[in-house]
């Protein structure tokens, strides 16, 4: 397995195109690519980009998305464009495909299309983890990885990326071969000789005692603890709805719910979107009536311990396998609370893994990623606020 990357901030798309390219092609040393992973900012999702990446790397396959800031192993760019080249050995195999239109669909029937269309290209073949990039503004995000499991097993390991914009929360855009997206998704299902490990987590803290739903459905949360939902952050905000509503993103942001699952061990973030007038809460991801919930605080001391917490975790599931890349999926919301220190998140990055190993990321509108479970291993879920470190590496 070889990788290679490219970016550049040009504000010209044309020269930062050919330029990201052409670092990555000569990284890669004569080795043709199998497929490639572009990420941009979104002033970059535009038709000739991909027109342009075409030209130059022929029928080469590609998938990607959009975000508010791309992450090298120098700097986070908040204006330009990034592409991963992958060349796979003999013995190392993958699938990628793409479904369109999510909302003509349900996200659970996105998930088990995109499923079957993952599995058809990679049959008799040992499989190991797909990699999924997603519309960041669909409602019930985790439907989709659900219907995903559905086709391709409970315990199949899924990581996965919701795009996101520059904050505006309007659009958000998912690149497959030659067209640029919205309201879409795609993927990559890895196979054969190849090692990965993963690491997530979210640094947030409980407050307070935990609470029931007692009525929800999906992610619109009724009532907890009997009383309308928005009641449990006007307690402990000392605010009436109208307040918490005008300053809905920042306490998003800084007090997140907490879900607690059975048989897991960590608490889900959920942030929360909207305020219902009858004091429901919209979240961004589901929240199963009748588990039980408690307002989370986060620091930003927290999320950096979070950070090298996951990177220990990726490390160690690689059960000594030399990386080759290593991808990161970060919380736009965590850059906002980490402001100007988020690029020390790249420096704790390198410590564990060494300052060499191809390294590039995002920043996203959710996180898709096994919880480590009490239980079994494997159950995919789809997360906020939290960092995400894949690990991939070539098979012993």
């Amino acid at each position: 397995m070889k990788v290679s990357l490219g970016f550049n901030e040009s504000k010209d798309y044309v020269q930062a195109v050919n330029e990201a390219v052409g670092e990555a092609t000569i990284g890669l040393q004569n080795n043709l690519p199998s497929f490639a992973i572009i990420f941009t900012t979104i002033e970059f999702a535009h038709p000739m980009v991909l027109k342009i990446l075409n030209n130059l790397l022929g029928d080469t396959p590609i998938v990607g998305c959009s975000s508010l800031g791309i992450i090298s192993g120098k700097k986070i760019i908040r204006h330009g464009f990034a592409i991963a080249l992958v060349s796979l050995g003999q013995q190392t195999f993958f699938n990628a495909s793409c479904v369109k239109e999510i909302s003509k669909r349900t996200p659970l029937k996105t998930g088990e299309e995109l499923g079957e269309k993952l599995l058809y290209g990679c049959r008799d073949v040992r499989r190991n983890f797909s990699l999924i990039f997603s519309d960041g503004l669909i409602a019930n995000p985790g439907q989709l990885f659900n219907g995903l499991e559905d086709k391709m097993g409970k315990s199949f390991p899924l990581i996965g990326a919701a795009a996101s914009d520059n904050l505006a929360f309007s659009k958000t855009f998912q690149y497959f071969n030659k067209d640029v997206l919205t309201d879409a998704c795609c993927g990559i299902l890895w196979g054969g000789k190849l090692n990965f490990g993963w690491g997530i987590e979210h640094g947030w803290k409980p407050l307070g005692k935990e609470r029931l739903v007692n009525k929800a459905n999906k992610n619109v949360i009724q009532e907890i603890n009997g009383q309308p939902a928005i009641k449990l952050y006007e307690e402990y905000l000392d605010k009436n709805s109208l307040e918490l509503s005008k300053d809905l993103k920042r306490i998003s942001i800084f007090y997140p719910l907490g879900v607690y699952l059975p048989g897991e061990n960590k608490y889900l973030l959920r942030n929360i979107t909207a305020i219902k007038d009858d004091g429901a809460l919209i979240t961004q991801g589901d929240v199963p009536e009748g588990s039980n919930v408690r307002l989370m605080i986060g620091t930003k001391e927290s999320c950096l311990t979070a950070t090298k917490k996951s990177c220990e975790d990726a490390q160690k599931r690689l059960f000594g396998v030399k990386p080759e890349l290593i991808m990161v999926f970060n919380s736009a919301s965590r850059f906002t609370l980490l402001n100007k220190q988020a690029a020390q998140e790249i420096e704790i990055i390198q410590q564990v893994f060494g300052p060499h190993v191809p390294l590039i990321g995002i920043y996203t509108f959710g996180e898709a990623a096994p919880l480590e479970s009490i239980n079994y291993l494997g159950k995919t879920y789809f997360h906020n606020q939290s960092i995400c470190v894949l690990a991939i590496g070539a098979d012993k």
